[in-house]
């Protein structure tokens, strides 16, 4: 049973690649018909040979070609509210199409260069490392015996989904919400001359904001594409953006480890303990950020690199749990210091556009 169930499966799948094979076949061949029909002047006739194979049967290059034919047939019969119809269902297949300045009637043209062609819209993700720059408030100490005490600058990783919109060619606006991991290492040397700890605290948020993009491209003269403008809107030369955010975010964890050792009486000893000190931190984050990039559009998207320096404008730490004992404390004199974690970002990342096509006011 399941021998003949696999051939009738098979049937199936053939005789329907076969269909499809077909369709596009005589869709191919109506293309070809309604172009000769175009070309000796049967304009009425080309609308009946394109319109069933746009609802399903034309690839997307066939697509372009059927609206531009049926464009320039309803320009031909001044129909103008149609022939933009038409344009607009043509950049709907391909933002970048490309007029032809010597055959293309002016006509066409015109309509085509009245519908404005840059992004509108887009949605992106970027990912990347992070360098913690801790900034001490106020040291706290259970004990002034200590030689030293240094944070110690540590990698990290975050990500981020975003979607925003073109204010203008030059400026847009986001929202972004994502995940960042970062690192607090804390090193204290000589401990009542006996003990020395590193501490260390990985962080990990939610994170979300509102960006603002400043973007010194030059602004293409001509929308409509030709040959030669066709580099200048498809692709760009890399050209710097600046980038300003403002991010509030949620601490999901908070693990912390200390190694320390102790010397004593010419030996070495060495202990660890770990634990969650959630419950020792705010969880709430509030940051402002500020950096510059790299970007390169090519065609529906663009690539870029970005560098950033976000500002913590709050401390982690509660109060009211910072002299509460624990083994941090008792058998490593450790406790926590108030400080905000600032962070230089290092992140790549790629932006897809979305295209309205309204008309140029």
């Amino acid at each position: 049973m399941l021998k003949y169930s696999k051939t009738i499966l098979l049937l199936l799948f053939s005789l329907l690649l076969q269909q499809t094979v077909m369709a596009q076949m005589d869709c191919a061949e109506k293309m070809v018909k309604a172009q000769n029909a175009f070309d000796q002047g049967n304009i009425e006739e080309v609308e009946g040979l394109l319109r069933d194979c746009l609802k399903g049967g034309f690839n997307d290059s066939q697509k372009e070609k059927a609206y531009k034919l049926l464009a320039l047939c309803n320009i031909y019969q001044l129909r103008k509210s149609e022939a933009e119809a038409d344009i607009k269902k043509l950049l709907k297949t391909n933002p970048f199409s490309v007029v032809d300045e010597e055959n293309d009637p002016q006509e066409y043209i015109e309509l085509l260069n009245n519908f404005n062609r840059q992004p509108s819209f887009y949605y992106g993700v970027e990912a990347g490392g992070n360098l913690g720059l801790v900034q001490v408030d106020r040291s706290y100490v259970i004990t002034q015996d200590v030689q030293s005490s240094n944070y110690n600058e540590q990698v990290g990783f975050e990500g981020n989904l975003n979607f925003g919109m073109y204010l203008y060619h030059w400026l847009d606006w986001g929202l972004f919400a994502g995940y960042r991991m970062s690192t607090i290492e804390l090193r204290n040397k000589d401990v009542l001359g006996i003990l020395t700890t590193t501490y260390q605290e990985q962080q990990q948020f939610f994170t979300s904001g509102v960006m603002l993009n400043i973007n010194f491209r030059r602004h293409p003269k001509n929308i409509y594409l030709s040959s030669e403008n066709e580099k200048s809107i498809t692709t760009s030369p890399l050209y710097p953006f600046i980038r300003l955010t403002g991010n509030y975010n949620q601490l999901l964890s908070a693990d912390a480890s200390i190694k320390g050792t102790f010397a004593l009486e010419g030996s070495t000893e060495t202990s660890q303990d770990q634990k969650s000190v959630l419950t020792k931190r705010y969880t709430q984050e509030i940051r402002l950020g500020g950096g510059i990039g790299l970007k390169k559009q090519y065609k529906r998207g663009a690539f870029y690199f970005l560098v950033q320096y976000q500002y913590a404008l709050n401390d982690l730490v509660l109060e009211s749990e910072r002299y509460k004992g624990d083994i941090f404390s008792t058998a490593y004199a450790h406790i926590d210091d108030d400080y905000r974690n600032h962070l230089v970002t290092f992140e790549v990342g790629y932006q897809h556009y979305f295209y309205r096509f309204k008309k140029k006011k």
